[in-house]
C-alpha cells in the first residue's frame, strides 16, 4: 500500500473519531438569578442556530445539554428575565449562568394623567392595556377593544350599526340621572365622549342618538389604554370621574431611524347570531290556518277545516311571484376596508410620529355605513438642557347612515323580525316596486333605499404643553387644548314613505347641527426626589379651567317639489323649528403625594377642589379627595427564603371620595321657553322647576387589592370593592299642580359592591415559542339603598321597577308559569299577598288576576373574559373569549307577536299581519304537549305584555377576537428593502353559544331588547410593511 493511500486512511480515521467524541460533548451547570441569586425552574436553554435542539433546567435550576463541537454559542431565556447569548467556553464542560431581570417586562407602567407609575409601586386599582394585545382587532370603536380584557368593565352597545356609541359600566352603575359613563382621558386631557344629538322636536329620527364621538379616534393610533377603577387615582378628577377613568395614551415616536409603517386590510361582516329567525311562507300559513281550525272548534262549528279553508288566502295568501325572502332583500353580507400609514421616528432632542387612516365600514343592512378619515401628528422636542415642548393634534371626520331601530316601517330589523311577512310583495311581475299587499303603498326596500338619515361628524383636538426642569427632580409644566366637534344631521322622507313624522303624501326633510367647544388649560408642579436612598417622594399640584360651549339648531320642512331639491329651503311650508346655545365652565384646585420606604411601605394620598357652574352658588363647590396605601411584603428580607417560589407579594388599600354633577347645565335654574303662541301674540312658559338645592353627587369608594406571583410566571390580581353613591339625583315625583310631574333633586342612595380576579400566566418562553394566558372575572352587586326615605318604590314604563334592596335595573312583571299540558293554554303565578306576608303561588289563566312582581334584573352576576396569546417563530396567534352568567334581558318585540291577535292575521283586506318567531313551532297541539308556547288560536286575546314570558337568560360565551399572523423571514424582506412584513387574518364575534338562541345574548345596559341592529360578524384579512 502507498504512503498517500495509509496518511489518508489515518486523517479520515482521525476525524471520525473527533466527530465521534463532539457528539458525545455533555455540557452541564446551574441558572440562576441576578436578582436573589436563587435557581431558576424551568429556564429555556437551546443552541444557537438550531433552537429546537435544547432543554430546561429543573427543581434545582440545574441543566445538561449535549452539544455538537462547532456549536458557539447558547440562547438562554426565562419569564421575567432578559434573553441572553452566552458563547461557550473553550475546554469546559461545566457553565453557570447568571440571568438579568427584565424590568421593562415586569415594571408595567400605569399611566394615571397625574403621573405614571411602575405597577408594582401603584396604590390603587388600574389596567394597562398595550397595544400588541389589541392589534389588528377589526372593530371602529376603541371601547369595543376593551371587551373581555380586563376586570371591572362591562361594555354593552345600544346598536350593531358601524360608530354606534357604546355603554362602558365600570363596577356597576353610580348615578340615576347624571352621567353614568367612565371619563375618557387621551394624552393627559379629559374629552367629550359618548353621542351628540341635536335635540329637539325629533332627535331620534334625526340620528338616532347613535354616533359615538370616540369613534372619531383612530384605534391603531393607541399606544396602550390604562382603566381606573378605584379613588386612589380617579379622585384627582374630581367630578367627572365617578363612574371611573379611561387613559388613551397615543403612540410616540422613539429614538432610531426613521420607520414608515402600511396596514391594508380588508374583510366582510355578517350578523353574530342568527338574528330573530322567522316563519317561512309555508309554516306561517300553516300556523294561521291551524289558528283558524282551533278557532272554530273551540266555537262549535260544523267543519272547522271548512271554515279555515276559506279563511286562509285573506291572510295569509301565496303571492304569484311565490313568498317573498325579506332578509334578503333588506340586509346583506357587509364589506369593509382599512387603510393606515404612519411614519415614526426621533433623535436625543426631537421625536415624531404621524398618521393617516381610512375605513370604510358597512351596516349589515342595506344603505348604512360608516366612512372615517383621520390624521395625527404628535411631537415633542428638547429644549435647551431643561425644557421640554410638545403637541398631539389629531383630526378626523366621519360620514355616517343610519337605519331606523324603533316600531318605524323602515326599520329593517323590525320588518324582517315582526312587520313583514313572506305573503307580501316588493315587486310587481314588471320588477317595479309595488305596495306590499293590496291598496297599500308601504315599500321598506324602496324607503330604505330612497330615505336617508346622514351624519357627518367632524373633529379637530389639539394640546399643546411646554416644560421645564429648573431644579433636578422638580418640573413645571403648561398645557392647553381645545377640542372642537361639529355634526350636521340631515333627514329625508319620500312622498310615498311609510315612516317617520308625516302624513300624507307629501315628502319632508329635515336638517340639523351641533357644534361644541371645549377649551382645558391645566398648570401644574411636580417634585420628584430620593433621599438616603431609600425614602422616595413625588408631589404634585395643579390649577385647571374648563370652559364648554355648544351651539345647535334643527329644523324641518315639508311639500318637496322633487325628491332631488331636499334641501328644507325648498320646501312648501317649515313644520318646525328649533335651536339654543348653552355654555359651563369649572375650575379646580388639585394636589397628590406619593410616598415609599424602601420600595416596601407606599402611602398616597389626593385633594382636589371643583367649583362649577351647573350648581347654584351656595353648592358650587366640591371636595374630593383619596388616601391609599401598599405594603410590598415580597421586598421584605423574610421572604427571602421563599423568593423563589412566591416572588411577589403585595397587600393594598384605598378609599377615597369624587362626585358627579346633574347633566342639565342649568338644573338649579327655573327655565322659560319662549315661543309660544297665546291667540296669535308671542309668550311663554315656564319648562324648568328650580332647584336651587342641588348640590353634588358623591361616591365614596374602598378597595382592598391582593397581588401574588409565583416563580415570575403566574400572577394573580385580587380585589374587593364597595362603592356608595349618595345623594343621587333623581327625578322626585310631585303633584301634578304643579305643572310638572317630578323636578331634580338630591335624594337617593345606591350601593356597588363586588370581587374581582385576574389570573396572568407566562405558560411557556423560550426563543422560538411563547404562550401567555390572562383569565379575569369579575362580579357586581347592585342595589338600591334609599329613593327619598319615604318612597320605597317606583315604576318606571311597563315592566321596569326601582325598589329599595334590589338592583336598579329590576323587571316588574307578572309571572308565567308555562302552558297547561291538557289545555294549551298559558298559565301565571297568582303572587297575590297572603294574610302572613308570603306569596299565593297558586295557578291561574286568567292574567289579569296575576299580579306583578319584581322578577330576575339586567345585570349578571358574572362577567369576564380569556385571553391567549401564542408566538412560534414568525406565527403568532392571539385570541379573546368572553362571558357572561346571571343576567337578564327582556323581549320588547316578542310582545308585538302574540297569540293569535289581530296583529298577527291582520285584515281581511289582504296579508297584513305581523310574522312570527321559529319557536312558534314549539307550540301546543294536542293534549299532553310540554311547551312554553300556548296553544294558537285565531282571535285570541293578547296576553300581558309585562310577563315574564318575554325575560330571557344573556348567559353566553363568545369568541370576542382572534387574529393568525405570519411574518416573513428576514432573508426575504431584506432583498425588496423591507424591514418588516407581516400577512393576517382577524375576526371579531366569530363563534357565538347562548342560552337563548334568538337575538344577540349582549343587550342593552337595562336589559331592555328590541329590533336594534345586531352585533356584527366580521373577517378581516390584511399585510402590515415597516420600511
Amino acid at each position: 500500500m502507498s504512503r498517500e493511500k495509509v496518511l489518508f486512511i489515518f486523517i479520515a480515521l482521525f476525524l471520525v473519531g473527533q466527530t465521534v467524541v463532539a457528539q458525545n460533548r455533555t455540557l452541564q451547570g446551574i441558572i440562576t438569578s441576578a436578582e436573589d441569586g436563587e435557581p431558576l425552574i424551568g429556564a429555556v436553554i437551546a443552541i444557537k442556530g438550531n433552537e429546537a435542539q435544547g432543554t430546561i433546567t429543573d427543581i434545582n435550576g440545574h441543566y445538561t445539554l449535549d452539544v455538537p463541537s462547532e456549536t458557539q454559542a447558547l440562547i438562554v431565556s426565562y419569564v421575567g428575565m432578559k434573553t441572553q447569548e452566552v458563547r461557550i467556553p473553550h475546554g469546559r464542560d461545566k457553565l453557570n449562568i447568571i440571568l438579568q431581570p427584565d424590568n421593562q417586562m415586569l415594571q408595567e407602567v400605569v399611566v394615571t394623567g397625574y403621573g405614571n407609575f411602575t405597577k408594582s409601586s401603584f396604590t390603587g386599582s388600574a389596567n394597562t392595556l398595550r397595544a400588541d394585545m389589541m392589534k389588528d382587532i377589526p372593530v371602529m370603536n376603541v371601547e369595543q377593544k376593551l371587551e373581555g380584557m380586563t376586570t371591572g368593565v362591562n361594555i354593552t352597545g345600544s346598536s350593531g350599526q358601524p360608530g354606534a356609541n357604546q355603554s362602558i359600566r365600570i363596577r356597576g352603575m353610580g348615578s340615576f340621572n347624571a352621567s353614568q359613563e367612565p371619563l375618557f382621558v387621551i394624552d393627559g386631557v379629559p374629552v367629550t365622549s359618548g353621542n351628540l344629538s341635536t335635540g329637539g322636536f325629533d332627535a331620534s329620527y334625526m340620528n338616532n342618538s347613535k354616533t359615538n364621538i370616540m369613534s372619531t379616534l383612530n384605534p391603531s393610533d393607541i399606544e396602550n389604554i390604562t382603566v381606573i377603577k378605584d379613588a386612589a387615582a380617579a379622585s384627582l378628577y374630581g367630578s367627572r370621574a365617578a363612574n371611573g377613568v379611561i387613559l388613551i395614551t397615543t403612540k410616540r415616536g422613539k429614538l432610531g431611524r426613521t420607520q414608515v409603517t402600511l396596514n391594508v386590510s380588508g374583510g366582510f361582516s355578517n350578523s353574530a347570531v342568527d338574528f330573530r329567525p322567522t316563519l317561512n311562507g309555508d309554516q306561517r300559513r300553516e300556523l294561521l290556518y291551524e289558528g283558524l281550525v282551533n278557532y272554530a272548534t273551540d266555537q262549535g262549528m260544523e267543519s272547522p277545516t271548512e271554515y279555515a279553508d276559506g279563511l286562509i288566502d285573506n291572510y295569509a295568501s301565496i303571492p304569484s311571484m311565490e313568498y317573498t325572502d325579506w332578509r334578503k332583500e333588506l340586509l346583506r353580507t357587509a364589506s369593509q376596508q382599512r387603510y393606515e400609514a404612519s411614519v415614526s421616528g426621533g433623535s436625543e432632542r426631537t421625536t415624531y410620529y404621524a398618521s393617516l387612516g381610512y375605513d370604510k365600514q358597512e351596516g349589515l343592512a342595506k344603505n348604512s355605513s360608516l366612512e372615517r378619515y383621520s390624521a395625527r401628528l404628535n411631537l415633542t422636542q428638547k429644549v435647551g438642557r431643561y425644557g421640554e415642548v410638545g403637541a398631539n393634534m389629531m383630526f378626523s371626520q366621519m360620514n355616517q347612515e343610519l337605519n331606523e331601530e324603533r316600531t318605524s316601517a323602515i326599520n329593517p330589523f323590525f320588518d324582517v323580525a315582526v312587520t313583514m311577512n313572506p305573503s307580501m310583495t316588493v315587486r310587481d311581475e314588471e320588477g317595479n316596486y309595488t305596495g306590499a299587499y293590496p291598496g297599500s303603498s308601504l315599500n321598506p326596500l324602496r324607503d330604505i333605499l330612497t330615505d336617508y338619515n346622514r351624519t357627518r361628524m367632524t373633529r379637530m383636538f389639539s394640546t399643546g404643553y411646554a416644560q421645564i426642569e429648573p431644579l433636578k427632580g422638580l418640573k413645571l409644566k403648561e398645557t392647553l387644548s381645545y377640542d372642537y366637534n361639529i355634526q350636521k344631521d340631515a333627514r329625508y322622507y319620500n312622498p310615498l314613505s311609510s315612516a317617520g313624522p308625516k302624513s300624507g303624501s307629501d315628502a319632508r326633510t329635515a336638517k340639523g347641527f351641533i357644534e361644541y367647544g371645549r377649551l382645558n388649560s391645566s398648570t401644574s408642579i411636580n417634585y420628584v426626589h430620593t433621599f438616603a436612598d431609600k425614602h422616595n417622594l413625588d408631589v404634585l399640584a395643579a390649577y385647571e379651567v374648563e370652559s364648554y360651549e355648544t351651539d345647535h339648531a334643527v329644523g324641518e320642512a315639508f311639500g318637496l317639489p322633487s325628491g332631488i331639491l331636499t334641501e328644507p329651503d325648498n320646501a312648501a311650508s317649515l313644520s318646525d323649528f328649533m335651536s339654543s346655545t348653552q355654555a359651563y365652565r369649572m375650575i379646580s384646585y388639585l394636589s397628590r403625594l406619593n410616598y415609599n420606604y424602601d420600595d416596601r411601605y407606599y402611602v398616597a394620598g389626593s385633594f382636589r377642589r371643583d367649583g362649577s357652574s351647573r350648581l347654584s352658588p351656595d353648592n358650587r363647590w366640591g371636595n374630593f379627595w383619596s388616601v391609599s396605601g401598599m405594603w410590598n411584603i415580597g421586598n421584605e428580607s423574610f421572604m427571602q427564603p421563599v423568593r423563589h417560589v412566591l416572588s411577589d407579594l403585595k397587600i393594598r388599600a384605598s378609599y377615597g371620595v369624587n362626585g358627579n354633577q346633574p347633566n342639565s347645565l342649568y338644573g338649579y335654574m327655573g327655565l322659560y321657553s319662549y315661543g309660544q303662541n297665546y291667540i296669535g301674540n308671542a309668550g311663554s312658559y315656564e319648562s324648568s322647576q328650580p332647584n336651587s338645592n342641588l348640590k353634588w353627587e358623591k361616591n365614596y369608594n374602598l378597595n382592598i387589592g391582593l397581588d401574588l406571583s409565583f416563580i415570575n410566571r403566574i400572577f394573580i390580581s385580587l380585589e374587593y370593592y364597595n362603592r356608595d353613591t349618595k345623594d343621587l339625583l333623581y327625578n322626585l315625583p310631585i303633584s301634578s299642580t304643579t305643572g310638572f310631574t317630578s323636578y331634580l333633586a338630591n335624594v337617593g342612595q345606591l350601593n356597588n359592591k363586588g370581587v374581582e380576579l385576574e389570573l396572568r400566566t407566562l405558560n411557556f418562553s423560550s426563543n422560538g415559542f411563547n404562550w401567555t394566558t390572562i383569565f379575569n372575572l369579575s362580579h357586581n352587586r347592585n342595589k338600591i339603598v334609599s329613593l327619598n326615605g319615604e318612597l320605597e318604590q317606583s315604576i318606571e314604563g311597563t315592566w321596569f321597577i326601582h325598589k329599595v334592596g334590589l338592583p336598579y335595573h329590576t323587571f316588574y312583571v307578572k309571572e308565567y308559569a308555562g302552558v297547561d299540558p291538557q289545555t294549551g293554554q298559558a298559565q301565571y303565578y297568582l303572587n297575590t299577598t297572603n294574610e302572613d306576608g308570603s306569596l299565593n303561588r297558586s295557578l291561574t289563566t286568567d292574567a289579569n288576576a296575576a299580579q306583578a312582581i319584581a322578577y330576575k334584573g339586567a345585570e349578571p352576576k358574572v362577567s369576564g373574559g380569556l385571553t391567549n396569546q401564542f408566538r412560534y417563530r414568525d406565527f403568532d396567534l392571539s385570541f379573546t373569549l368572553t362571558y357572561s352568567l346571571g343576567g337578564y334581558s327582556f323581549d320588547k318585540a316578542g310582545t308585538y307577536i302574540e297569540n293569535g291577535t289581530t296583529g298577527i292575521y291582520g285584515n281581511e283586506t289582504g296579508s297584513t299581519g305581523y310574522n312570527l318567531s321559529v319557536y312558534t313551532l314549539n307550540r301546543w297541539t294536542k293534549p299532553g304537549d310540554v311547551t312554553d308556547v300556548p296553544r294558537f288560536v285565531y282571535g285570541e286575546a293578547a296576553g300581558p305584555q309585562n310577563s315574564s314570558r318575554y325575560i330571557h337568560s344573556t348567559d353566553h360565551l363568545r369568541l370576542k377576537s382572534l387574529t393568525f399572523g405570519y411574518t416573513l423571514p428576514e432573508r426575504w424582506t431584506q432583498k425588496v428593502l423591507l424591514q418588516n412584513a407581516r400577512v393576517y387574518f382577524s375576526g371579531s364575534n366569530l363563534l357565538t353559544w347562548a342560552k337563548w338562541k334568538y337575538y344577540d345574548p349582549e343587550t342593552p345596559v337595562n336589559g331592555e331588547v328590541f329590533c336594534e341592529a345586531p352585533t356584527m360578524r366580521t373577517f378581516s384579512f390584511g399585510v402590515q410593511l415597516t420600511f
